[in-house]
């Protein structure tokens, strides 16, 4: 409740700088609801007039303090950034009108008319004091670790310096924009669609348009938010009609759900099959090769995720932009299979079915987080592949902290990971000498065209060509999330993983679009 009372106080002095008028707020964290409901593009839209979502009461409305998924997601209503990444993680200017890449610089050009909630000019220093705020906040920390410098240029553009060459940099500018020295606020100054106008009920909170919005108006005057104090009610608010809608990432399996449809969300949320080249046969790229055409990701897909991913053998996000006109399918190969292992001298066949080394079954221990049931169930059906052309696996599954220990010590053949990449598509804490390329093995070649491709975003074609001929680790799938929506709700949602308001400004019109 602190929180509230210090909130309203801001309300009243924000009052007093605009013509906007005030009315109510609150906030809280999301509960994730796994269903097969029906698509949402299978009913007809209707105009929203009003939204009602969720939100944690003893979170802050702060985007860089924010501690909830709940809160989270109410970020791109209150802040823009400067771009954000589209349904193929091309980047979409926003705050930005253009942003340029020479080398490690990255020069931003911004809009220059654009004004916050409280009538003032956005700025250069705005943003680099937003941009040195993420910087020390949570995942924008990380995505920003490669920044080294940044400062305003003679022209009154912002100019961002860069450690390492990154071409998808751009993708990273999607902190959000507060105004400079607001920063502790519990609810800083922000440029969007909507801001904090008030409360109603008892611990409700109310956003309102914003009037000097400089991207119009989406025809939702109100969206009030309805105060929450955990996750596990929000199932039960979305099948009563509380609320209107619910994000999950789908990362533990649920049951049930009150929802009548569902929008996908792609994910950059990797799952992948660890090696340790340090080990035996593990270290011949023939066998890791073998390893990779005899898994079977459709399987993986189908039976482990319930169909909510998308095979992968690159480590790219399939929906990338720079993937597109590349063959993403992940065939199965047991013939190739097959061919590789015999010409690694294991034509020997056991009693058991095993193929034979040194009067030895080939033997691999696959390790799996006991807590996570997708990547067990991965495991599961890996073994089972694996053992189709003749390699046992013994899976171990432990629980987190002693699988972190077993993977430090090197303990182990596979594992099945997990990664959330960010959205540049970085991928380099699991190569050799990342922090999580827990025994991969090193190969120059891979090495170097994956710097070339960090450097200018070409040559993607030839990373991805060596990578499946000598893997150093072999992703198999991208999760997807999903948006619940209630049975009263209509609208045709965009939704992506940093917004799943995406395309809010559409909604209504594409619903005038249709009845006229």
């Amino acid at each position: 409740m602190k929180r509230i009372f210090c909130l309203l106080a801001v309300l009243f002095l924000l009052a007093g700088c605009t013509n906007i008028d005030v009315t109510d707020q609150p906030d809280e964290p999301p509960s994730p609801v796994q269903s097969q409901p029906e698509s949402s593009s299978s009913r007809p839209a209707q105009p929203v007039s009003e939204l009602r979502l969720a939100y944690h009461m003893n979170d802050s409305f702060n985007p860089y303090e924010m501690e909830t998924q709940v809160n989270r997601e109410l970020v791109t209503l209150l802040y823009d950034s400067l771009t954000r990444p589209d349904k193929t993680y091309q980047p979409e200017m926003v705050l930005a009108e253009s942003v340029s890449m020479q080398g490690t610089v990255c020069t931003v050009t911004f809009r220059r008319q654009v004004m916050f909630i409280d009538g003032t000019l956005l700025s250069a220093q705005d943003i680099l004091y937003s941009l040195n705020l993420a910087r020390t906040k949570g995942s924008w920390k990380t995505q920003l670790a490669n920044v080294a410098s940044a400062a305003e240029t003679a022209n009154g553009d912002v100019e961002i310096r860069l450690y390492q060459p990154d071409a998808d940099f751009p993708l990273l500018l999607s902190f959000p924009i507060v105004k400079a020295d607001t920063g502790q606020m519990d609810y800083p100054t922000g440029i969007s669609k909507y801001f904090v106008s008030g409360t109603w009920g008892n611990t409700g909170v109310t956003l309102s348009e914003n009037p000097l919005y400089y991207g119009g108006s989406c025809g939702i005057d109100t969206i009030r938010l309805v105060g929450v104090s955990d996750s596990t009610g929000l199932e039960f608010s979305l099948k009563t009609g509380d609320i209107d809608l619910i994000y999950t990432d789908l990362s533990v399996q649920q049951i049930g759900s009150g929802s009548a449809s569902a929008v996908p969300v792609t994910l950059n949320h990797m799952v992948y099959l660890g090696m340790n080249a340090r080990r035996g046969l593990l270290s011949q790229p023939n066998f890791r090769q073998a390893l990779n055409v005899a898994i079977n990701r459709d399987e993986l897909v189908a039976n482990a995720y319930s169909s909510q991913a998308t095979v992968s053998r690159y480590p790219f996000n399939p929906e990338f932009y720079r993937m597109q006109g590349m063959e993403l399918s992940a065939p199965r190969s047991l013939t190739r299979a097959d061919e590789l292992l015999d010409g690694l001298g294991l034509e020997e066949i056991g009693q058991d079915g095993y193929r034979m080394q040194r009067g030895e079954p080939v033997t691999l221990t696959l390790l799996v987080n006991s807590e996570n049931t997708y990547r067990n169930a991965v495991a599961t059906l890996i073994a089972e592949q694996l053992r189709q052309v003749g390699i046992r696996v013994n899976i171990i599954s432990q629980a987190f902290a002693q699988f972190q220990m077993t993977l430090a010590n090197g303990g182990f053949d596979l594992y099945v990971g997990e990664i959330r990449m960010t959205d540049n598509m970085d991928f380099s804490m699991l190569f050799n000498g990342g922090a999580l390329g827990y025994g991969a093995a090193y190969d120059e070649e891979i090495s170097a065209l994956y710097r070339d491709y960090r450097r200018d975003g070409a040559g993607i074609e030839a990373f991805c060509e060596a990578f499946v001929a000598r893997p150093p680790f072999l992703p198999l799938l991208f999760r997807q999330g999903q948006v619940s929506l209630n049975r009263e709700f209509h609208a045709e949602m965009v939704a992506t993983e940093q917004d799943i308001f995406y395309n809010i400004m559409e909604w209504n019109r594409q619903n005038t679009a249709k009845e006229s």
